[in-house]
């Protein structure tokens, strides 16, 4: 008697295996593909798997010329490789930038292609086309905007494959950096004929060097204050320059600061930033470390000459992340 229940209990629990399978094959979802899901036996799909980190962050050097772009992957996803080269054709969306909140679409004639019809083949035999490319002229944009760029797939040569709705379109949020661009770590010293007791940040704090045109960076503290400021030590305390900051702009070709100036100009103190005209401020391209020597004037201090001498190097650590 036990056995011949054990027996049916067993029978009823594989029925309902097997209806519960039946419904999850037949959920339609799952059938075109909406939830991006792996492909079952006799289903295929090509997707873009990018898609699901949209927005992508993509940091790019601002400046002249075509610089190429190693972007997303498109996936043939089923039980078996592709039976045949797969093209799978993609147009550029406007509408996912604006989609996307606070992204403006880069200006028409930025990006070119390799063809009039953006694409990319999965091989035959294969699972994963090689990565779509294309050229992209940052020189004329403007690096305090976030620029978005978006492609969507608009077909697929193999006839029977289907595109999961949520991994069809990849956003990219691009963010502009100049070569100055990066992460320092500051030392040397300062002296302020003003106050003897306030001294330079010991023994060296960090500065975000951040782009704020095709050839100028402004100077994070990200020691002491988060801000564009230069932290100092009064009497050995943690302190800061109020309304006094630095915006560095260099020649491209030769490297050399040509030009300084504070955030907060004009300020209610009258602080101002200038470069020490008797020495060449340069950033090096091989080491991409910078030795600057400049100035804080404030009026009423230092007899006309500036109050606070800066003779610093900025030793490159890496990229901002």
């Amino acid at each position: 008697m036990n056995n011949f229940i054990s027996k049916y209990k067993n029978t009823a629990l594989i029925a309902m295996a097997v209806f519960s399978l039946s419904s999850c094959l037949k959920d339609e979802g799952a059938e075109n593909g909406t939830y991006g899901m792996s492909a079952f036996a006799g289903g295929e799909f090509v997707s873009l798997p990018l898609s699901a980190n949209n927005p992508n962050a993509l940091a790019l050097e601002s400046k002249a010329g075509n610089q190429t772009l190693s972007l997303f992957q498109a996936n043939y996803e089923n039980v078996d490789k592709a039976p045949e080269d797969i093209v799978v054709n993609f147009t550029p969306d406007a509408a996912a930038v604006t989609a996307a909140g606070g992204l403006t679409a880069l200006p028409a004639g930025t990006v070119t292609y390799a063809s009039a019809s953006p694409s990319v083949t999965i091989a035959k035999g294969t699972r994963v086309s090689p990565a779509f490319t294309c050229q992209i002229n940052t020189g004329s944009l403007d690096p305090t905007k976030a620029y978005g760029l978006a492609f969507t797939i608009s077909s697929v040569s193999k006839t029977g494959v289907s595109i999961p709705k949520n991994l069809k379109t990849v956003v990219y949020k691009i963010a502009l950096k100049n070569k100055f661009d990066g992460v320092y770590k500051v030392t040397g010293p300062m002296t302020d004929v003003a106050v003897a007791s306030l001294t330079q940040w010991m023994p060296s704090w960090t500065a975000y060097l951040e782009t704020t045109g095709p050839t100028s960076v402004a100077v994070r503290d990200m020691t002491a204050t988060g801000g564009i400021y230069h932290p100092i030590m009064n009497n050995g305390a943690p302190s800061y320059y109020g309304s006094f900051g630095m915006v560095v702009t260099f020649d491209p070709a030769t490297n050399v600061a040509t030009n300084m100036v504070s955030p907060y100009e004009p300020s209610p103190s009258g602080r101002i930033a200038r470069l020490d005209p008797t020495f060449s401020s340069k950033w090096d391209p091989a080491t991409k470390n910078i030795r600057i020597k400049y100035h804080m004037f404030q009026p009423g201090f230092g007899g006309g000459g500036p109050r606070v001498i800066f003779d610093e190097t900025w030793t490159y650590q890496g990229p901002r992340k």
